[in-house]
């Protein structure tokens, strides 16, 4: 929420709070039912928002009690000392909720964090030892039989470790970038690019026949960080590549203001639940750690890469697959 939001829906709660309990004193609600309504809307605001709310919820909550059901009535004047005592603790009680609620939302992510690095420490594992696995494998058995075996085995066992210490590569790269991105410390070094040059090599990167480009840009130069953008592709048109059976089309357009990037697929596509959350590090399809997909390192790189350029990506389902939109704004 933004802080126009937190305010509009603490004012919410803290009014309806107060206009049923003005409705219920009429007919049977005692002062002290009234002072649990308001402490639990109290409750309900500091929960949900933030301390500042919670205090301004209990600020709010305190005066509405002194001046619509405290005698004498619609004055902020206190006759009985039984109802100065009843705001003072209800006001300790409203600080008190505030201070209790932001312990729970800190243990609370807390525990997602200790959950989020069990989910990393195990999906790391599994990806780094299936790649090196393959290429301890591969190395022993060159060195062991050598002597037996034709060029053509030689050169599938060293392409087998060529392709499996890339693959270790592009992902160790993509922890250090989500480092940065966590700490705010990815750093744009902006330079003029030519995009069919560039475009070439993020192609060659790739190396798939399944991917099949559509450059409909006629600017011949793009300013860019150019490592940092290559790689934010290369993790969406990969993933892509990984989810799909089929080609996968990469798209570049321009409009007025911004390059356009579209890569679509023909795969499965990502549940509404996924598409309407944001895209987080450590996303992942992955429902344990064996399968299909990585710790979701990927796309939420390329997201960060995208985010620092001051562009947008987003994600919709198509029929069948996953379409992925990145805006680059255009700068001289």
């Amino acid at each position: 929420m933004t802080q126009f939001k937190y305010g509009f829906y603490t004012l919410f709660i803290m009014a309806t709070a107060i206009l049923g309990c003005l409705v219920l004193s009429n007919w049977f609600l005692p002062l002290g039912g009234i002072l649990l309504i308001l402490q639990l809307a109290c409750a309900i605001v500091a929960l949900t928002t933030s301390r500042f709310y919670g205090l301004l919820a209990g600020l709010a909550g305190a005066l509405s009690f002194n001046y619509f059901f405290t005698a004498p009535l619609y004055s902020f004047q206190i006759a009985e000392v039984e109802d100065s005592v009843n705001f003072v603790v209800f006001f300790i009680v409203a600080i008190l909720i505030s201070e209790l609620a932001v312990y729970v939302k800190s243990q609370q992510h807390a525990l997602q964090v200790v959950k989020t690095q069990s989910s990393v420490l195990r999906s790391v594992s599994h990806d780094l030892r299936t790649p090196l696995s393959t290429i301890i494998g591969s190395v022993e058995t060159y060195m062991t039989y050598q002597d037996k075996l034709d060029d053509i085995e030689r050169q599938a066992l060293l392409q087998g470790v060529h392709d499996e210490g890339k693959r270790l590569y592009v992902y160790i790269e993509n922890l250090l970038q989500a480092t940065r991105i966590e700490h705010n410390a990815l750093a744009l070094n902006l330079t003029h690019v030519n995009l069919d040059t560039f475009l070439a090599a993020l192609e060659n990167r790739i190396d798939s026949r399944r991917l099949k480009l559509i450059n409909k840009c006629d600017s011949p130069v793009i300013t860019v960080s150019e490592s940092l953008l290559q790689q934010a592709l290369f993790n969406v048109i990969d993933n892509a590549l990984k989810f799909s059976d089929d080609s996968v089309w990469l798209r570049v357009s321009h409009t007025g203001e911004n390059y356009e990037f579209e890569i679509a697929d023909t795969g499965e596509g990502i549940s509404d639940e996924q598409l309407k959350s944001p895209i987080q590090l450590f996303q992942t399809r992955r429902r344990s750690d064996s399968g299909k997909g990585g710790i979701g390192l990927g796309l939420s790189v390329a997201a960060g890469i995208v985010h620092a350029h001051g562009g947008a990506i987003k994600l919709s389902n198509t029929t069948p697959g996953l379409l992925v939109s990145i805006s680059i704004p255009k700068r001289d």
